[in-house]
């Protein structure tokens, strides 16, 4: 009789607990208005209109414009690279056009940097040529650092022609592999000393057969230079000497050493 009291008892406590209050706690909770589905929509139409900024005429290259450039034509650095005007100022390839550019020798370095709203800059920094090498009936262009510009059936400009060099093979844009590095070493000098002296528009040709005995030719006049030990001080001198050598004189000049007495030897 006691056991069936118990078993009631349990049994009423049971019934009489309402368990439509934890039922309620599990209940699926329902989403404020707005919330992610607002955040997605915005990024959505801040990403159109930054889209449609960029796609929009307003950053279309409308002027194009060179700088540091003699050699090429604003259009020619233009073809080079596929740029026009109408092209996209923002999205065009600017580092792959720099590449392109600089694959050609007479190109140092290239920059392009826009301009807003609508001009395009090409900044190039030029190598020049700095003396020609005779071979195989043509023409080396080289610049200040040996390397290979160009390659021509003929010279222009009044540049050294440099004789002497010894080398199997060569390639455009490329440092020319001379079997005897002094060779171009002391071409490279005398380059620079006649840039410095203003002996660049005269056509200079230079024998370095023997880079510790060079010889040049001016004109119609020969001039024994010696070592470049004192480089400076004989292109110097042999500057200021050739103005006042008339140009139809004929003759000879020894600088191979300045403590001896300097005297033009008229040829007969």
């Amino acid at each position: 009789m006691g056991k069936k009291n118990i078993w009631r008892k349990r049994k009423k406590q049971i019934a009489d607990y309402d368990l439509s209050e934890d039922l309620d706690y599990y209940k699926p909770q329902k989403k404020r208005p707005g919330g992610r589905q607002s955040y997605a929509i915005a990024g959505a139409l801040l990403v159109v209109l930054c889209a449609c900024v960029l796609f929009s005429p307003l950053f279309a290259v409308r002027n194009i414009r060179s700088e540091g450039t003699d050699r090429f034509s604003t259009s020619q650095l233009c073809e080079m690279i596929g740029l026009s005007t109408g092209d996209n100022l923002i999205l065009f390839g600017k580092n792959r056009a720099e590449r392109l550019l600089e694959q050609d020798p007479y190109i140092a370095h290239a920059e392009l940097s826009a301009e807003l709203p609508d001009t395009m800059v090409i900044k190039v920094t030029e190598r020049k040529v700095r003396g020609y090498v005779p071979y195989m009936g043509s023409y080396l262009y080289i610049d200040e650092e040996g390397r290979v510009l160009d390659v021509q059936d003929s010279y222009f400009k009044a540049l050294p022609l440099v004789r002497g060099l010894l080398f199997d093979s060569f390639q455009k844009g490329e440092i020319l592999p001379v079997k005897n590095p002094e060779k171009l070493t002391v071409i490279l000098r005398m380059s620079q000393l006649m840039q410095k002296y203003e002996l660049l528009d005269l056509v200079v040709e230079i024998d370095v057969s023997n880079p510790k005995d060079v010889y040049a030719e001016v004109n119609q006049v020969q001039i024994h230079l010696g070592s470049m030990e004192n480089g400076d001080q004989k292109i110097r001198m042999m500057a200021e000497i050739l103005k006042t050598i008339p140009e139809e004189d004929r003759g000879s000049l020894d600088l191979s050493d300045l403590s001896k007495p300097i005297v033009f030897q008229y040829l007969t």
